[in-house]
């Protein structure tokens, strides 16, 4: 009968420690998910948008001067560094523009008696200057070639049979085939850029680009001296084509139908001015911060989550950025901050990275996927927030093969914060998004990407434009996107075998 017992206590002995081992790790997980808050994350934001950051422009000083505030915060969590020569930088040749005021647009509307008028178009609601402009003034006519491509092999070309020199060109956004995720859309990804589009206008000989964009500020059209760029919104796009018994859209539906170019003179003479000055040494960089993994095995291992600083500067008015992308950042800082500071040793690594230059071009996310923090091989997932405050439910995006990394999520938001979630995996499933997104150049090199948002935005969004203040965003979704991202993160860094 001793036997007996005594082996009973012995078995007894691992189910205990396993059953306490398991009530250690929820009472440490716990205790640092409601240190995370709204108050604090508010704070945040606040500072991510006020004066001293000036919108936070890669390459300005003031966007440095962001960098080194969440570096700072880093290092008082007791986050390693993980960027260049033992620092959190990591280092990249950002020159930039600063656009001096508004500058302005105008159409010259041509009268029955032989007079014309002078109609000038409002800021920021019909034209926003160009963020990468050369600095001047241009008076011509208005040319519409389309897409802007010139694309050989493809037999496609807006610029065939039509001449734009020291003409203004009207320039719509993206290509011919719409759906991202068509095997097709891949041929013509090179195309998509705005920097391409810029780029083959002068090529042409152009002297004006308007870019049909919304009227938003766009820092990441490349900058020439010789072009002067403005933004356009709906009204003068509706100027431009009045009187030609048809309109963009159709024009765009046409090209898409048939894949042929339909360029052409609008007759249409307008005038954009341009006040700005070109920094070309400017430097961006990454923030870069790790929690090392205690593993013998599994520490070298790695997930990436990461959110652009950047925000798009000022023009005439300083554009905060706080939806985009300051919320993102805010988000991350909540669950590294809570991470750090929980006592749970975690077995893989997470690497924080915080990201710069993507708004003028995807730079950071760029060099980062080249050059990890940790080695490519090792890296098992990057995890992107871009925009994530406004609305009241959840969403993880990922890329079908891996789909069941979104339980990791989903288990957090069931057991801990009961907002409407929405997973999904969309084909194809080695590639997909366009390239306006840090998880594109991730996921266009091979690693796994995942994106998070927020569903159910009820806020007006500045997209790009002034307004995108700390009252765009809604601090509480973001408390609770903060909170999903501490459990799922902890959870994916301490599973034995990651769901793949």
């Amino acid at each position: 009968m001793k036997r007996i017992k005594i082996l009973f206590l012995i078995l007894l002995i691992p189910a205990t420690y396993i059953i306490y081992a398991q009530d250690d790790f929820e009472t440490k997980l716990l205790l640092k998910f409601h240190t995370i808050t709204s108050e604090e994350m508010m704070t945040w934001i606040e500072k991510l948008c006020s004066p001293e950051f000036m919108g936070r422009l890669s390459g300005t000083p003031e966007y440095i001067a962001s960098a080194e505030w969440v570096a700072a915060n880093l290092k008082d969590w007791g986050i390693k560094p993980g960027g260049d020569n033992g620092t959190y930088f990591q280092w990249f040749d950002a020159p930039y523009t600063v656009v001096n005021d508004i500058g302005s647009l105008s159409l010259k509307i041509s009268e029955p008696d032989g007079s014309s008028i002078i109609k000038n178009y409002i800021y920021p609601d019909e034209f926003y200057p160009g963020m990468n402009s050369g600095n001047g003034e241009i008076t011509a006519e208005v040319v519409f070639v389309g897409f802007g491509v010139t694309a050989p092999e493809l037999n496609y070309d807006d610029y065939e049979g039509i001449d734009v020199k020291g003409k203004i060109v009207l320039v719509n956004r993206d290509v011919p085939p719409v759906d991202a995720r068509n095997p097709e859309y891949k041929k013509w990804v090179g195309y998509c850029y705005h920097q391409y589009k810029l780029e083959n206008a002068v090529k042409h000989g152009a002297e004006g680009f308007l870019y049909i964009d919304g009227a938003s500020a766009n820092p990441n059209i490349s900058y020439d001296p010789s072009i002067i760029v403005c933004g356009i919104g709906p009204q003068p796009l509706a100027d431009i084509f009045s009187g030609l018994a048809t309109t963009n859209a159709e024009v765009l539906d046409k090209i898409r139908k048939s894949n042929k170019p339909a360029s052409f003179n609008t007759g249409k003479t307008m005038t954009i001015k341009a006040n700005t000055t070109r920094y070309p040494e400017g430097r961006g960089c990454n923030v870069v911060g790790i929690i090392e993994g205690t593993d013998p095995v599994l520490k070298d291992e790695a997930i990436i989550i990461g959110g652009h600083l950047d925000a798009v500067g000022t023009a005439g008015k300083t554009v905060n950025g706080a939806l985009d992308n300051a919320s993102g950042i805010v988000d991350i800082m909540g669950a590294a901050k809570a991470m750090a500071q929980s006592g749970i040793k975690l077995k893989r690594s997470v690497v924080f990275l915080f990201i710069g230059g993507e708004e003028t071009g995807l730079h950071g996310s760029r060099l980062h996927a080249q050059k990890p923090a940790l080695p490519k091989e090792k890296i098992l997932v990057f995890i992107n927030l871009d925009m994530v405050g406004n609305g009241t439910g959840l969403a993880v995006n990922t890329s079908a093969p891996y789909k069941l990394l979104l339980s990791y999520f989903e288990e957090a938001n069931t057991k801990y914060i009961h907002r409407p979630f929405r997973g999904s995996a969309p084909e194809p499933s080695e590639y997909y998004g366009r390239p306006r997104s840090d998880t594109y150049n991730f996921s266009s090199r091979g690693y796994r990407t995942m994106s998070i948002f927020t569903t159910g935005g009820y806020k007006k969004v500045f997209y790009h434009l002034p307004g995108d203040d700390p009252d765009a965003v809604t601090i509480e979704i973001m408390e609770d996107v903060a909170k999903m991202i501490y459990v799922a993160l902890t959870n994916m860094a301490n599973d034995s075998e990651l769901k793949f």
